[in-house]
């Protein structure tokens, strides 16, 4: 595997080091010096790595887009800040949050929506919190609200829906009765 730095192979730099038993000093340059991942890179292998294939298996069993997943999902949040809310103003805030996005949830499912790389920054900075205070307090309450957040934001970032294998399979068995 060569490793460059600066567009330059540095292949050799790692076998010479292996003969000559030089110092770590070239490997640190190396790694110091190597491609860092850009935070949209971090959050691309994230959102295809853990979110991106549940979403999209729910899509094909409820036979949804992905458009209406993240909207119910942003629905299920509003309510679950409903739940929580402890005072008169934060019930109030939470039940016309849940209003709008019962509004948006059914008349406008299928439209396109936008997600936002910094929202998701943020969900995940403050599920880690969250998560923290959780470990750290034994409070788990509300920690379920970023990872649904996480989960509507993701599911806004997906363009299209493959087919599921059953989809595939009904699709293959006529088109072979049609060639038969």
């Amino acid at each position: 595997m060569a490793v460059y730095v600066d567009g330059i192979d540095q292949p050799a730099v790692f076998a010479t080091m292996g003969r000559t038993g030089a110092s770590s000093l070239p490997i640190r340059r190396v790694l110091m010096h190597s491609r860092r991942m850009a935070l949209a890179d971090i959050d691309a292998w994230i959102g295809k790595t853990l979110f991106i294939p549940p979403i999209i298996k729910l899509c094909q069993i409820t036979r949804q887009t992905q458009f209406a997943v993240s909207r119910l999902l942003w629905f299920t949040v509003a309510l679950d800040q409903l739940r929580l809310a402890q005072s008169l103003g934060q019930q109030i805030i939470a039940g016309l949050f849940a209003l709008v996005m019962m509004f948006t949830a059914s008349t406008r499912a299928d439209f396109l929506t936008i997600s936002m790389l910094w929202l998701r920054v943020m969900g995940w900075v403050l599920l880690s919190l969250d998560v923290f205070a959780g470990v750290v307090k034994g409070d788990w309450i509300g920690v379920e609200i970023w990872a649904l957040v996480l989960f509507a934001e993701y599911a806004a970032t997906i363009r299209t829906i493959p087919p599921s294998e059953t989809e595939k399979k009904q699709r293959d068995a006529r088109r072979s009765e049609v060639l038969r």
